[in-house]
């Protein structure tokens, strides 16, 4: 496995992660979808969303990608805590420390998991 620095600048994690966006495999979870529905800011199912990001990402370093000037570094402990406020009101991913695996959640309620191709 790839050794790799943790980055902090947000402009770096966005434009590093936007490179790698029409480069993603994603997982199909029904046959015709890679969308799994995990509600609405009233009636989220937690439990998928910690669910799934205990599952794809092994690793403790994680990046929330919002914006060119909000996107940060989390941890894998505390990233379920930092999305609260985005989740039903921005499209964000998650990628880990290498860029390789991420899950995009979009504002309507659903998420994805996929890996990047490079």
């Amino acid at each position: 496995m790839m050794n790799v620095k943790s980055i902090t600048d947000p402009h770096l994690i966005y434009t590093v992660a936007d490179s790698k966006k029409n480069k993603i495999i994603w997982t199909k979870y029904t046959a015709g979808s890679e969308w799994l529905y995990w509600g609405d800011i009233d009636n989220m199912n937690r439990k998928l969303v910690t669910d799934a990001i205990n599952v794809h990402f092994s690793e403790e370093t994680l990046y929330i990608v919002t914006t060119r000037i909000g996107s940060r570094p989390a941890t894998k402990y505390t990233v379920e805590e930092d999305i609260l406020s985005l989740l039903c009101v921005h499209n964000f991913t998650i990628w880990d420390k290498a860029f390789k695996q991420v899950i995009e959640f979009n504002k309507i309620g659903t998420m994805r998991c996929g890996q990047s191709l490079v």
